[in-house]
Formats: C-alpha cells, sequence, structure tokens
C-alpha cells in the first residue's frame, strides 16, 4: 500500500468508528466543511463564507465532535507519514547498499577518508566526541501519554500491516485491530482533566526513556563501531559519546514546584528504571549465554574476579552447582544478584540526609566482568546482546539520565543575599554593583566557610536553595558524578552570578561540584559572554573548580528568548557570533568547551532539520562535542518511531563528526559580515518597532490569538510567566510561540527578516551569500518553512476577535506587509519558484493538511467569540466550550506539526 491508500484506510477506519459512536451525520458534516475548507483554498469566496457559515452555526457538541474529528484526523496522518518515511529510508538504505546511505556516520567517515584524513586525526576527533540529548519538561506536548501510547500501538500495526500485504487474512486481523485502536482512541478524552505535576513530568520522561532510547541508543553504538572498522580500522571506538540527559524534576526556573524532595524522588526513579531494565536484560543474557568452559576457556582475570566474589548467595550457590561448566552464566547471575540488592537501595532516605552511606554499586562493577567476559567471545556472540548490554551500561551507567539543575540567577542571588545579610557580611548584596560583587565572592571563595545551621536563610525560597546545594553535595557524595548534568544558570549577566552558585555550594558543604554552565538567553547577553567568560577563566577560585572538571566549560546558549527578545534574524546572529566569540576564549584560555544548545521545535526556537543546523555553526565552535535539549512534543516526533529516532540520531552524529573534522579554516569574507550585520540591525529595529514599541501591541496578541487558553492547558507544572505581568518580556517564550502558531500568524519565526532583506540592495550579493555561506543558507531556508505554514487570511479571522478595530487593522497590515515582503525577499534570493520548492515531499504535506487543519482554526475563532461573550469566563457555560478549545489546539498543533 502507498502513503495515499494508507492514508485512506485509516480515514475510512476513523469515519466508520464516529458514525457507529456518535452519529452518521455528523460525519457527513464533517466531510461537507473539510470540502468547504478545500475549495476556499481554491480561491472559491463564497465557499469561504459558506465555511464560516457552517461553522457559526454549530452546536457545542458537534462542534467538540468536529474539532475532536480532525485532531484524530491528524494524529493517524502523522503516523501514515513517519511509516511512510521509513519506508523511503529502508528503500534508499537498499539501494547503496553495501555503501553509506547519505547523513550517516559510515557516510561521514567516507568523506573524511575520501579528504585525506589520517587515522591519527580521527582518534583525536573520536577521544573528544560526546553527544548529549538533554530532555526538558517544557510544555509542548499537547497531547496525553495515554493518546501517546495508543498512537504508538496504531504505528506498529501499521508496520505490520505492510508486512503482511501478500497475506490476506492477515491483512484483514491488521485492520480489525486498527479499528479497535481507532474506537478506543476516539473514546479516550484528549484533553487532560487536571493540570500535570512534576511527578507526571517526570513519569513522562521515565516513559520517554524507557520506549524510544533504551533499545535505540545502542545501535547508533554499533553503526560507529561499524564505520570505523570499514574505514579506519586502527582507530578504537569511543565508549561513552552518545549520552542522555533530562532536566524534568531537576528546572527549577520559574517552577516553583520543583523541591529538593522532588530532585531526590527524581533521581531515585532515574537509578531504579536502569537498574531493573539491565537486571531483567542480565538476567535473559545469563540463560543464552550458556558457553561452556571446556569450549572456551575463561579467563584468569574473570576467574580472580569469580573468586573475589565468594561467598556466595545461596541462589547462585544453586546456579553454580547446577551449571557447573557455565561459569559466563555464573557470572551474570553475581552480577543480576547485586542489581536486585540495588533496587532496595533507600535511596531518596540517603539524598535527604536522613540516612547516608556509600552506593555499593558502581558502574565499573558492572563493566569489568562484562568487558571480560566480551574478550573471551567469538565474534558472532559479542555482536548481539551481550555487546548491545554493554554498551547500554557504557550509555546510561545506573541512572536513566543525567539530571540537570537549572535555576534563574536572581533566585540564587536573593538566596546568598539573604545569608551574607543574616551573618552580617553584607546588607544590599543583590543590589552592588557587578564587579563588587565579584570581588566580595572571590574574598569569601578564599575564606574559609563560616559555621552555618541547617536552614540558614531567613524565607523558604532561601531554605529551598539551600537545602538544594546540599542535595547536589550528598548525591556526589555517595552516588557519584555520574548522576547529576550541570547546575544551568538561567538569565546569568554577569560572572558574579556564575561565583554566587559555587560559594553557595562551598558554604552548604558540597565538596564535589558538577560543572556550571551559565545560560545567555538575551540578545545583550549573548553579546557580554565573552567578556563574562573571560572575567571568570581569569579567576582563581574559579579555575581551580574547572581544573577538578578537567578544564572543561560547558555554556549554554538560549535560542527562545533572544528571538522573543531581538526577532528572527538579530537572534541567529547574535547567537552565532556569540559562539564564535567564545570558541576564541576557551581556546585563548586551553579550556575544552561544549556549547549547550537551548533549541525548540519550532524555528523560532532553535528547530528546524538538524543536520544543516549543526554544520552551519562556526568554525571550531563545535569541536566534537555537541550538547541540545529536545522538548516536548519534538521528543516523541523524532524519537517515538525506532526507525526515524536512528535516522535522527545518525544525522546528528554524521554532522557532528564532519564539523569536527580538521579542515582548512576559510574566513567568511568581511563584505558578508558587513551585509548581515545591517541586515539584523535593520530587523531588529523593525521587530522591536512592533513588538516593544507599538501602542496597544499587547492588547492585540491577547485578542487575536488564544494565549489566555494556552496558559488554561494541562500540559504542564510550570507556570506560563516569569512574573504576574503583561509584559511580552515577561511571557514565556513557549506561550510566545505557541499562541502566533496557532493564530496561523507565526510571526516569530519570520518577522523582520524580509525588513532586513531589503535594507541591502545588492540582491545579487545576497545571492552570492545564499550560495556560499551555509549559515545565511540554513536562516533563509527554515524561514520558508515558518511561511509556508503561516496564513494570513487565517490570521484575519483571529484579527476580528480584536475589540479595537482600528487597532487591530493597523497592526495586521504591518505583519501582512511583512509577511509579503518576506516571502517574496526570500523566494528572490534563494531563486525558488515557491515556498519549500526543493522540499517537495513536505511542501505537499503542508498543503494537504490544509483543508483539514482550516476548519479548526475556524471552530477555534467561533469558539473564542463564544467564550468572550459570556458574563463569567470561568461559570458553567464555559467549561464545554473550553474542551473544544482544548481540543482545537491539540488538532491544530498535530495538523502543524508544532506546538512551542
Amino acid at each position: 500500500m502507498d502513503i495515499s491508500q494508507k492514508i485512506h484506510l485509516l480515514g475510512d477506519l476513523l469515519g466508520k468508528v464516529i458514525s457507529e459512536i456518535e452519529a452518521p451525520d455528523l460525519f457527513e458534516k464533517e466531510e461537507h466543511i473539510r470540502s468547504l475548507a478545500r475549495e476556499r483554498r481554491n480561491g472559491d469566496e463564497q465557499a469561504a463564507r459558506n465555511l464560516q457559515q457552517s461553522i457559526s452555526t454549530l452546536s457545542i457538541k458537534d462542534a467538540r465532535v468536529l474539532a475532536a474529528s480532525f485532531a484524530a484526523y491528524f494524529d493517524l496522518v502523522n503516523l501514515v507519514e513517519e511509516d511512510h518515511r521509513v519506508q523511503i529510508l529502508r528503500q534508499r538504505e537498499s539501494e547503496v547498499f553495501p555503501e553509506s546511505n547519505n547523513e550517516s556516520i559510515g557516510e561521514a567517515f567516507a568523506i573524511l577518508k575520501e579528504q585525506g584524513v589520517t587515522p591519527g586525526q580521527i582518534k583525536t576527533l573520536m577521544e573528544n566526541l560526546s553527544i548529549e540529548l538533554v530532555l526538558t519538561a517544557h510544555p509542548t506536548e499537547a497531547r496525553r501519554r495515554t493518546i501517546l501510547s495508543k498512537t504508538e500501538r496504531i504505528a506498529s500495526l501499521l508496520a505490520e500491516l505492510s508486512q503482511n500485504e501478500n497475506y490476506p487474512r492477515e491483512r484483514q486481523a491488521t485492520i480489525h485491530a486498527l479499528r479497535a485502536v481507532i474506537s478506543a482512541l476516539w473514546l479516550t478524552d484528549r484533553v487532560r482533566a487536571e493540570k500535570l505535576t512534576v511527578a507526571d513530568e517526570v513519569r513522562t520522561g521515565m516513559y520517554y526513556v524507557d520506549s524510544f532510547f533504551w533499545n535505540t541508543l545502542p545501535v547508533l553504538y554499533r553503526d560507529l563501531e561499524d564505520a570505523l572498522e570499514k574505514y579506519y580500522p586502527s582507530v578504537s571506538p569511543p565508549r561513552r559519546w552518545l549520552k542522555l540527559a533530562s532536566w524534568i524534576g531537576g528546572d527549577r526556573d520559574g517552577n516553583p514546584f520543583v523541591k529538593s524532595h522532588i530532585t531526590a524522588e527524581t533521581l531515585r526513579l532515574h537509578r531504579g528504571l536502569v537498574v531493573e531494565n539491565l537486571r531483567r536484560e542480565l538476567h535473559e543474557l545469563g540463560r543464552q549465554l550458556s558457553v561452556s568452559s571446556s569450549r572456551i576457556t575463561p579467563p584468569p582475570a574473570l576467574l580472580a574476579w569469580i573468586e573475589k566474589r565468594r561467598p556466595f548467595p545461596e541462589h547462585v550457590s544453586y546456579i553454580e552447582q547446577r551449571y557447573s561448566n557455565e561459569p559466563y552464566r555464573l557470572v551474570l547471575s553475581l552480577l543480576v544478584n547485586d542489581l536486585a540488592e540495588a533496587s532496595k537501595d533507600s535511596m531518596t532516605r540517603h539524598l535527604l540526609g536522613e540516612h547516608t552511606h556509600q552506593s555499593r554499586l558502581s558502574v565499573n562493577d558492572l563493566l569489568e566482568p562484562l568487558r571480560i567476559i566480551a574478550s573471551a567471545m567469538p565474534k558472532s556472540l559479542l555482536n548481539d546482546e551481550l555487546q548491545a548490554v554493554i554498551h547500554k551500561v557504557e550509555i546510561f551507567g545506573l541512572h536513566a539520565a543525567h539530571l540537570d539543575i537549572r535555576e534563574d540567577s536572581s533566585r540564587f542571588n536573593a538566596a546568598l543575599s539573604e545569608i551574607l545579610r543574616a551573618l552580617n557580611i553584607e546588607s544590599d548584596f543583590e543590589n552592588l554593583p557587578d564587579e563588587e560583587r565579584a570581588t566580595l565572592l572571590s574574598r569569601l571563595l578564599n575564606n574559609p566557610a563560616p559555621n552555618l545551621s541547617k536552614h540558614p536563610g531567613v524565607t523558604s525560597d532561601t531554605a529551598e536553595t539551600w537545602a538544594l546545594f546540599q542535595l547536589i553535595g550528598r548525591t556526589k557524595e555517595i552516588y557519584g558524578s555520574d548522576l547529576l548534568g550541570p547546575i544551568v544558570i538561567s538569565m546569568t549577566h554577569a560572572a558574579a552570578d556564575v561565583l554566587t552558585v559555587l560559594l553557595l555550594a562551598k558554604w552548604a558543604g558540597a565538596k564535589q561540584l558538577p560543572p556550571i554552565a551559565p545560560l545567555f538567553e538575551s540578545v545583550q547577553d549573548l553579546k557580554d559572554a565573552p567578556k563574562i567568560l573571560e572575567q571568570l577563566f581569569t579567576s582563581g577560585y574559579y579555575r581551580k573548580h574547572l581544573e577538578s572538571l578537567g578544564n572543561t566549560q560547558m555554556v549554554m546558549i538560549g535560542y527562545s528568548d533572544s528571538n522573543k527578545d531581538g526577532g528572527y534574524v538579530m537572534a541567529n546572529w547574535s547567537l552565532y557570533q556569540a559562539q564564535e566569540e567564545i570558541t576564541k576564549i576557551a581556546a585563548k584560555h586551553k579550556i575544552k568547551l561544549t556549547i549547550f544548545h537551548g533549541r525548540g521545535g519550532t524555528i523560532a526556537r532553535g528547530g528546524g532539520p538538524a543536520n544543516n543546523a549543526i554544520r552551519a555553526q562556526p568554525t571550531g565552535s563545535i569541536n566534537g562535542r555537541f550538547r541540545v535539549t529536545e522538548q516536548g512534543e519534538i521528543i516523541a516526533s523524532r524519537y517515538a518511531n525506532p526507525g526515524l529516532a536512528h535516522r535522527h540520531l545518525e544525522q546528528i552524529a554524521s554532522a557532528v563528526i564532519l564539523a569536527s573534522a580538521p579542515h582548512k579554516e576559510e574566513p567568511i569574507p568581511a563584505k558578508w559580515r558587513q551585509t548581515i550585520e545591517t541586515i539584523s540591525n535593520a530587523g531588529f529595529r523593525a521587530y522591536r518597532s512592533l513588538v516593544y514599541e507599538t501602542p496597544g501591541f499587547i492588547q492585540f496578541w491577547e485578542a487575536a490569538t488564544p494565549l489566555d487558553e494556552i496558559k488554561r492547558l494541562q500540559i504542564g507544572s510550570r507556570p506560563a510567566s516569569r512574573a504576574k505581568a503583561g509584559a511580552v518580556n515577561q511571557i514565556r517564550a513557549i506561550p510566545w510561540v505557541f499562541s502566533w502558531m496557532q493564530s496561523r500568524f507565526n510571526l516569530p519565526s519570520w518577522y523582520s527578516l524580509g525588513t532586513g532583506l531589503a535594507a541591502i540592495h545588492d540582491v545579487a550579493l545576497l545571492q552570492e551569500m545564499y550560495d556560499g555561506w551555509l549559515f545565511f543558507q540554513t536562516l533563509l531556508n527554515n524561514s520558508e518553512i515558518s511561511l509556508l505554514k503561516a496564513d494570513m487570511d487565517i490570521s484575519a479571522l483571529y484579527v476580528s476577535l480584536v475589540p479595537d478595530k482600528k487597532l487591530g487593522s493597523e497592526i495586521f497590515n504591518s505583519i501582512r506587509s511583512e509577511y509579503e515582503q518576506t516571502r517574496d525577499l526570500v523566494l528572490k534570493v534563494s531563486r525558488h519558484t515557491s515556498l519549500l520548492e526543493l522540499e517537495a515531499t513536505t511542501q505537499q504535506a503542508v498543503q494537504l493538511r490544509n483543508p483539514y487543519v482550516d476548519p479548526l482554526n475556524y471552530i477555534q475563532v467561533e469558539t473564542l467569540q463564544r467564550l468572550r461573550a459570556l458574563p463569567d469566563p470561568d461559570g458553567e457555560e464555559a467549561k464545554p466550550l473550553r474542551e473544544i478549545m482544548a481540543l482545537t489546539i491539540n488538532g491544530i498543533a498535530a495538523g502543524l506539526r508544532n506546538t512551542g
């Protein structure tokens, strides 16, 4: 079956389910509305009026069913498209086999071999290679986990359908199973009844690790080993180069619900998941590895390891007696016993200081005997389950992911200020100039820590910050350094913000501290980043901290807030320049740098094709090390399907390897730099003029988007704003982007680019930059998908909701004019005849989806109108309307394949 046949099959099954469970006439009504939407797309103005009339006369019940039907349809279409992409990938792989597919790890090494890169240079690259995916709890996954599990089941049935195509009976059974799951999907509430808690988010994170990453990441290890063996056989593969981290349960920034006991419980769950998974897999491996000592003589090191473990637990002694010639099974049985004992550990109590002792089981306790066994096995046995288990221990250790700790710099500063005031050291630390703060901190860091009580602060907030640093200290002391990732400092404005964290940690008794990663988010902070790092790298105490970490420094850059602050072009250019400069500063001080990219799913938040995004970074900024956030709906869309997960990860690995390979550095021509500077400055002025300087813009935004409804969604534990304020700089980037995406403006992902390009009258120069500079090409190419998903005619429906008609008309005319200018100039510079001309599959997918997305926008606008007309927006009358709103938000997000 081809893609259109599968879409038709699932659409037909959904129609039958709706007709059976709801009413046949509702399905007919849905088909009529979709038909009108298609005709409107083709330019039929009467169809547009009829569509609006049909939607405006819907009852609440019918509107709910129709919104749910379009949302469910997109869930099914997305699954078919993912299945189709996997089929295409397999076909392409079979066409080039035994050569490597494009943008694969094998192809990367083939290219480097052809370029003359030596084994010695590859060895250095492999020693530096470190790729880490960081899962975050950012609330952009609008679907419930229950819905995700059902769509996973449908995806597996679609794969079965492809395999059973020539077997009618099996095919019919699969179709029956599909209808049953679609029925269950239809009858399941798509909208959460209650707001997510942090504990819910942590469990969802564990679900992602267990379902998406546990079996996928080891495959990439095997890919890299195979590629090295083929192209650079003398180079040993790195043992731990692809890793997983998480913010879920450790991200306190703006989330008052993440407390120390939550973080401690998260660490327990991380350890518990991996300990249990490894126990189960080693138990099964023990049954499979029934290798007799008479066939393969055990290495002396393994026999010595066994003797050191005596006396054995009773059940292990039984295994030794029953399988006396199977020492490999015996060793695995001992490891299974160790993991079973580790699972009994009262970890949360230890971390919270109620009862502490050193952890008895370390990663090396598992790896040492497993590697000895592997060294004795023939290659045919090594490449199967045994090697996969070893890779899992190398990737995960004894925890599901490194847990990052994130907090806003102002919170750390407030806590220390209160402590210093209580100790009569400084009465107003928070408000001192940055240089004076840094001087005071340096002096205090070099002095002995004062004798402080368990909770030295006056307020509960300060006590909680203090408890956090005590937890960090205990975690490192009891369980080692692998459980925690860096301490990420949001809104880092000065070197003193980093030194504050060092002092709090020292005074709280944390003898070992994880890396500290300043996060630079605003345009100004990105410009100040090099100066701040220079100050840190010349601070004696901070250099001692870096030396304890092998002279490594992680720096995080934020794509979301920089966009919200300066607009699309200025944000991207500021991020590029910051990376160039901090790379130079790190090299000057002989610091091994890792740049941590805080990207989201949409173009406005750093999303887009991963391979080009990595290769477009400044020369030398990656150098084998790449860390990136994976947020919300992106986690499921990229990793739920094993085939697509593997493809995305191999593209990341390929791009990092190629970007890090030694090559002659070609400086960016000065005239290109001057040109992009002009473009970004013009774009910055246009963006700030609209968003920050236009009177009434906030009122326009609030009225012409479903912002309030997005804030009410039960999709995250964190509040939508950093503070109670109506300013753009106080709203978080996710609802900012989410609201514009829902109303089809998609403004943050393109606005200001047109004005910027128009400031350059030499089109030939822009075309030269597009052809020769991957950064500039990626900047324009990414805007194309944003422009294609935007729809000013649909946005006009939302503008009709703005009470001040004159204000609405003026602002919308400015936005539409900029949209048209941006679209026209992007096409002119790229020499494309239509948006996404070179990405025909994506272009067609967007165009095919629009007749299904548009009715959801019409329903959403009608529902917003009814909600805002109610005397009490929180009364009983509002509840069914809010359910419809949630369904439309859910469906539009699925249809556009983007939220925030």
